[in-house]
């Protein structure tokens, strides 16, 4: 059962492999959930932990080995001689094969052994779980950066198309006599800033695309386009409920407490590796002698049970046994620690996305009346009644409210789905599918 359970993780995860080895090339159109699955079949991190749960099951099987029988053959051979004067020599030539089998009948330490290697691997399919689900936030990460780096370049083109219009306004009544040259040379300067801004957003866009077409390993020169996903909605349950949620349900917290069952066992396996063990063995073996004109062979078996009772170790067993209550208690601590981490995680996760929504009422809010005030200031230009110092600085107005909107509308998207990992609800179908290649078989 282990074996072929063995060799499964092995096949899923040759498939990992190459699947990481496919033809590059993204679609035109890359959804996020295209994003996920593409990270999930490519990503190196996931593949290593997959790896490693591998690793991990074969520690129960080790166990188990210790009460298998044992099988040992040895053959030797000798040749020699002995004289009383001269060089005449009585020469013998000898030879000895011998077969034993030995087999425990009792070992109190595999049980706990077995049991702690469950443990164990239980503990690696937790890892790859939590390596799943966080591999995905980085996705989500990376795509919803260039989500955001293209609102930018929209607003900042839009800016450069004020600027353009302002100056070109400015010119125009420059030419006429209305204004001083300053108009001019003042909106220039606007619209001189609003390029390198363009330029700037331009090549973080660039930069962004790059790093999302390397997490999902495709080419980095690669050219796609994102698409705008649904709204992520956000929890209704209170904050402690999320908060006892999260202790319910993340993988590292449940890691923590296999930990600390495992670090029992192995204190009990520290136990019983001194109590007595009763071992059986049966062993035949033949001896040939030549001696010069004769030949004589003997065989000779034995079979016997012996008990091992441990009397006297120098202070081992007291030295191993304050090491594993030491390590049991570090695990104890390790997940009290984890705990109130994972509070303060889910406590902040939630407070962003709470000031992340009402920003976002505010910001839109921000952005229709700098709009309106920067439409009212031009005509007022137009008009001679307002001054090109106000207008200009209602269009950096305008332009600082749409980036700030459009920052914090792709942050509070992300921040939602970060509440969401940060109790282990996020993605939670594709990490069960991802974990079902790897489920532990229960102990026999």
């Amino acid at each position: 059962m282990v074996s072929s359970r063995i060799f499964l993780l092995s096949l899923a995860l040759s498939a990992s492999a190459l699947a990481g080895d496919a033809p590059s090339a993204p679609p035109a159109r890359l959804t996020l959930e295209q994003a996920y699955d593409r990270a999930l079949a490519t990503d190196q991190s996931i593949s290593l932990a997959l790896q490693a749960v591998v690793q991990a099951d074969l520690q129960p099987a080790l166990a188990l080995t210790r009460m298998t029988p044992r099988l040992n053959g040895s053959l030797s051979a000798d040749h020699n001689g002995s004289g009383d004067t001269g060089f005449d020599f009585d020469r013998a030539t000898g030879g000895r094969t011998r077969l034993s089998l030995s087999k425990p009948l009792l070992d109190p330490s595999v049980g706990p052994a077995y049991r702690a290697g469950l443990l164990a691997a239980q503990e690696s399919r937790l890892d790859y779980r939590a390596t799943v689900r966080e591999t995905a936030l980085g996705v989500a990460s990376a795509y919803f950066e260039v989500l955001r780096q293209q609102a930018l370049v929209a607003v900042n083109q839009e800016s450069l198309r004020l600027a353009e219009a302002q100056k070109k306004l400015a010119q125009e009544r420059l030419t006429v006599g209305e204004v001083i040259r300053t108009d001019v040379l003042t909106a220039d300067v606007t619209l001189q800033r609003a390029k390198r801004t363009l330029v700037e957003s331009e090549n973080l866009l660039k930069l962004a695309r790059t790093l999302l077409a390397n997490t999902l390993n495709f080419d980095p020169s690669a050219t796609f386009e994102v698409v705008e996903p649904p709204a992520y909605a956000l929890p209704k349950e209170s904050l402690p409920d999320l908060r006892a949620r999260a202790r319910r349900q993340r993988d590292d917290l449940q890691r923590l407490l296999s930990t600390m069952l495992r670090r029992g066992e192995n204190l009990n396996q520290t136990r019983a590796s001194y109590l007595p063990s009763v071992d059986a063995s049966v062993s035949a073996g033949r001896n040939l002698n030549h001696r010069d004109s004769s030949t004589d062979g003997a065989t000779d078996y034995s079979a016997g049970v012996s008990l091992s009772i441990p009397l006297y170790t120098g202070g081992e067993r007291a030295l191993n046994l304050k090491r594993d209550e030491a390590e049991i208690t570090k695990a104890t601590l390790d997940y009290e620690q984890a705990a109130k981490r994972s509070d303060e995680q889910v406590t902040a996760a939630w407070l962003e996305t709470r000031t992340l929504e009402q920003n976002l009422v505010s910001l839109r809010a921000e952005v229709n009346s700098a709009e309106e005030n920067y439409s009212l200031l031009q005509q007022q230009y137009r008009l001679g009644e307002s001054k090109s110092l106000d207008v200009l600085q209602a269009l950096t107005d305008l332009n600082t409210s749409r980036t700030e909107l459009a920052v914090q509308l792709y942050q509070s998207q992300l921040a939602a789905r970060q509440l969401a990992a940060r109790t282990a609800d996020f993605e939670r179908v594709r990490v069960e599918r991802a974990a079902a290649l790897v489920r532990l078989a229960p102990p026999r």
